[in-house]
């Protein structure tokens, strides 16, 4: 009976390991290691071959080496396209990214209120994350200035919608939902 629960116990271990690949992971930090330094062509494929798993990281990594034209020409309807895809994963880094292109109007119609409710998301997404997480720290400080400055922008009559768009986007998208 031990050995049967032993078992059982190795398979249900196997299938939760299975969530990303060896290769999968291997491919993503080798864009890590290449990003660092600053081989950006041989980052954005490694990435690439892990945005085809949809790596949550590797499709927000590889949108903004296409944003900037790092490593190759710029794709800046391509990067949106990933960050949308990692931001619907509750990826917060990829949901600030989305801000800004929506703010700038890059790769993308200019929305101030979609910017505005990115951004809060994102914001939202990283906040009151375990100390030691200096990556989401830094997100939620990106994201909140951002909105700061944003908020200069956005004309009062949009706040509303603004507002309550964000209020859909955290309940949706954000992994650990909160309102600011």
């Amino acid at each position: 009976m031990i050995y049967r629960r032993l078992a059982v116990f190795v398979v249900l271990a196997m299938l939760v390991g299975c969530a990303t690949s060896p290769m999968q992971d291997a491919e993503y930090n080798l864009g890590v290691d290449a990003y660092q330094v600053k081989d950006y062509a041989a980052a954005r494929q490694h990435w690439s071959k892990s945005v085809e798993e949809h790596e949550t990281s590797a499709l927000n990594n590889l949108g903004y080496l296409l944003y900037y034209g790092l490593g190759g020409a710029a794709d800046q309807v391509r990067a949106v396209s990933l960050w949308m895809s990692a931001a619907s994963m509750g990826h917060a880094e990829a949901q600030w990214h989305l801000g800004r292109a929506f703010e700038d109007g890059s790769g993308v119609t200019q929305s101030l209120v979609e910017a505005y409710a990115w951004y809060r998301c994102a914001a939202a997404n990283s906040q009151g994350v375990p100390m030691g997480d200096d990556s989401e720290a830094q997100i939620f400080q990106d994201a909140s200035k951002s909105l700061t400055q944003l908020l200069a922008k956005l004309p009062t009559d949009q706040l509303e919608v603004s507002e309550n768009l964000a209020k859909q986007y955290i309940a949706k998208y954000a992994s650990k939902p909160k309102l600011l």
